[in-house]
């Protein structure tokens, strides 16, 4: 059944078209991956169908009652000022509102008080239905699950990073009850563990979900349906993400054809229809005329159809003269650094000439400090790194800053690398920067951008190595594949970190994974990441008997005496709970007009008490299931 039916719908931005004639539908269940160029209109897509944006023509209907829960790659999906991560905004004021109720039924009586209990059993009936009571605890679960620490929980919102408030935000939107899912780069601030997490916990829920994205092994993992957007059009595809590049290849390779076969027939009626006119027969000329029309309005719309040539050819320039590819450019032993923790030791790396290596391992191992000790940008606490032959060092890092982002993008170009006019606009359109972008200010160029633009400047220094840390985080798809290739072709050395793992499959020779604080190096990234899964499980149990051993260190009579006034206290307030609900719904049975004012007064009183009660018992009971149940 379809929750969503768009028909015809097209919209434009200052006189720019955006989406032209689209035409779909989603059915619940759907699990549909969005992808296409940065700039195609993705992001405008998911607006306009969660109801955010209209339609410039054609119309959305959505199914009546649909619950559309959105994230966007910017847009907190809440308000998180002045409430603990843990806090869900929306219970918080419930509570408060119930309180305030409360208060206010202390001292009043009639049809007044009847209308504020009516009014508080609504909101406390709301506030257990969607489930206030567990929310904290499932909500740690999920943060947990997307990477962020006990500590990072229990922090002010305002001191996380971009990163992980987007963390937050999407935790809390994976709590949301709803009928569709529409999620814009939920994956670019998740390390190995956590788009791992994210993929089960999608693929585990029932309702309907968008999601755009440029991690095609995700794709590949949560999506059964592709719609890309190219050309201002839609085009769907069935199956994941690699079976839709295979249909796409095979329409495209089709299409191909056809318009072949169209432009061949055209040639041909146009020449008939020349004939005709030598000959002066008028009438066929004309009816000729008319077909030749008809072909090439044919033509052309099976000509927008064909996706556009790729616009940048990314080319890194050899290093300078021709050396031994496998000499030792950099090497490492024994390094290791500290900060509140260890973060690794008693590493020791070698880089060659010709030798590309991604560096793997979770969020907040030490893989961007590491790079920065080999830049020579940080003191490792032990070991030493030696650099032979004076190699030539491009980095880039994960967020791009140019010192002055008043400079247009030839400006900024031209200043770094003084060359003729032609050669900067001929490497910027390498680079996918023709006419009008190129007098863009760097202020305003968005992350893609920014990272084409920087990769740009470090092909003019023929470097020997190439240090990249996340370079696709802000790239989609086609230049994601482009940079592949590119690096793939490079005839220097790469080092570079990443958590995508088709990135990782394409340009490395081996990969050096984090295993907690050794660095090891794996023949590939499965290899890696089983070895990383076993050690954070090795890491599992020797926490759990660490627990054990601390409770063995409970004499057994104590243990025993323990656990049994637990289960005694439970077990008393379960009767008590009981008792106060009787008490509750006696008097909210009886009769308004015989409760006298002072019976209005011990009302409320219970109602605060019973609130009491319930959270003592799922504090007592989340206390007892964690620490003493075997």
């Amino acid at each position: 059944m379809s929750i969503i039916q768009a028909q015809t719908i097209s919209k434009s931005f200052q006189g720019r078209a955006i989406l032209s004639d689209l035409s779909f539908a989603i059915d619940a269940g759907d699990r549909i991956g969005l992808v296409g160029q940065n700039g195609t209109g993705k992001s405008t897509l998911l607006g306009l169908i969660a109801g955010h944006i209209p339609p410039d023509e054609g119309e959305i209907i959505r199914a009546q009652s649909l619950v559309i829960s959105t994230l966007g790659q910017r847009q907190l999906a809440y308000d998180h000022e002045g409430f603990a991560i843990l806090e869900n905004p929306t219970f918080v004021r419930m509570e408060r509102h119930m309180r305030t109720l409360e208060a206010c039924m202390v001292g009043t009586g009639g049809n007044e008080l009847d209308l504020l209990i009516a009014e508080h059993s609504g909101i406390q009936a709301r506030w257990e239905a969607e489930g206030a009571f567990d929310y904290s605890a499932r909500l740690a679960k999920n943060l947990a699950g997307l990477g962020l620490t006990e500590s990072q929980m229990h922090q002010t919102y305002n001191s996380l990073s971009g990163g992980e408030q987007m963390r937050v935000s999407l935790g809390r939107l994976l709590l949301e009850r709803s009928d569709l899912m529409l999620l814009d780069e939920p994956t670019n601030h998740l390390d190995h563990d956590g788009l791992e997490w994210l993929q089960s916990y999608l693929q585990s829920r029932r309702s309907a979900l968008v999601v755009v994205s440029h991690d095609r092994w995700f794709l590949d993992q949560v999506c059964g349906q592709i719609y890309e957007l190219e050309n201002r059009r839609l085009f769907t595809y069935r199956g994941n993400f690699s079976e839709s590049r295979v249909q796409k290849s095979e329409r495209e390779e089709l299409l191909g054809a056809t318009i072949d076969r169209l432009s061949q027939r055209i040639q041909r009626e146009q020449d008939v229809t020349q004939t005709m006119l030598s000959h002066r027969k008028m009438k066929s000329y004309h009816s000729r005329e008319k077909v030749v029309r008809k072909l090439k309005n044919d033509l052309e719309t099976l000509q927008n159809q064909k996706n556009p040539k790729r616009r940048m050819t990314f080319t890194f320039l050899p290093p300078d003269g021709k050396k031994n590819k496998d000499r030792v450019l950099i090497e490492s032993s024994e390094l290791g650094i500290a900060f509140d923790r260890q973060l690794f030791e008693d590493v020791s790396i070698t880089l060659k000439a010709s030798e590309k290596i991604s560096l793997v391992g979770p969020n907040g191992c030490g893989k961007t400090t590491l790079l920065e000790i080999i830049l020579g940008q940080q003191e490792a606490d032990d070991g030493r790194i030696r650099v032979y032959g004076d190699p030539v060092i491009a980095f880039m890092g994960q967020n791009v800053i140019f010192e002055d982002e008043s400079l247009t993008v030839f400006e900024y170009l031209a200043s770094a690398f003084p060359v003729s006019e032609t050669l900067i606009r001929g490497r910027l359109a390498q680079f996918g920067f023709r006419d009008e972008a190129m007098v863009k200010r760097l202020r305003s160029l968005s992350g893609g951008e920014r990272h084409r633009l920087y990769l740009c400047s470090l092909l003019e220094m023929r470097p020997d190595i190439l240090v990249l840390d996340e370079p696709t985080n802000h790239l989609d798809i086609e230049t994601r594949y482009l940079l592949e290739e590119t690096l793939a072709a490079f005839e220097g050395a790469v080092l570079a970190v990443s958590h995508d793992r088709y990135f990782i499959g394409a340009i490395s020779d081996y990969l050096l994974g984090f295993v907690g604080t050794r660095i090891l190096a794996f023949d590939s990234y499965q290899s890696w990441f089983k070895s990383h899964k076993k050690w954070q499980e090795e890491q599992a149990i020797a926490s759990a008997q660490s627990d054990v051993s601390d409770d063995d260190a409970m004499s057994a009579a104590d243990l025993r005496r323990l656990r049994a006034e637990h289960r005694d206290s439970l077990s008393r307030i379960t009767k008590m709970i009981k008792e106060y609900e009787d008490r509750r719904a006696a008097f909210e049975a009886g009769d308004a007009i015989r409760h006298a004012p002072e019976d209005y007064e011990r009302y409320a009183a219970l109602l605060v008490d019973l609130d009491d009660l319930y959270h003592q018992y799922f504090a007592l009971e989340e206390a007892i299931s964690e620490a003493w149940d075997d």
